[in-house]
């Protein structure tokens, strides 16, 4: 519970002035340690923080998006150019029909129907 400053015990004003004394030389100890990078962002935030700015977690939704948009595209890519072969069971139809057929297909044995097609016939009876 939070009490007045009146309510607290009192303490001698040299205990105050040891205290943050004390307390002043840890700081300034800490902030020697610190390296200049780490310094200057710290320094940057303080700055948006009294500007009112929030944090950059719009930055983070940008990169996000185009980091997703880049894989989705390497994804299509890959898919693309990738080599489709089909499954080792199945075989293309010509080939399927080859072989019920006895190793080749009806048109190739009639080179007589291709002479029709040819003719003046066809036509007319493809118009019927």
């Amino acid at each position: 519970m939070n009490t007045h400053p009146t309510d607290r015990l009192p303490m001698d004003a040299g205990a105050d002035a040891r205290f943050d004394a004390a307390i002043r030389t840890r700081h300034a100890t800490a902030l020697a340690q610190l390296s200049p990078q780490v310094r200057a962002q710290l320094a940057q935030r303080r700055v948006a923080a009294l500007r009112g700015e929030r944090p950059g977690a719009r930055r983070h939704r940008l990169r996000f998006a185009v980091a997703g948009f880049a894989a989705l595209s390497a994804l299509a890519l890959g898919v693309r150019l990738y080599p489709q072969e089909a499954p080792p069971g199945a075989a293309p139809a010509s080939t399927q029909l080859a072989n019920s057929t006895g190793g080749s297909l009806p048109l190739d044995e009639d080179p007589d129907f291709y002479a029709w097609l040819g003719s003046a016939d066809a036509p007319r009876l493809a118009m019927e």
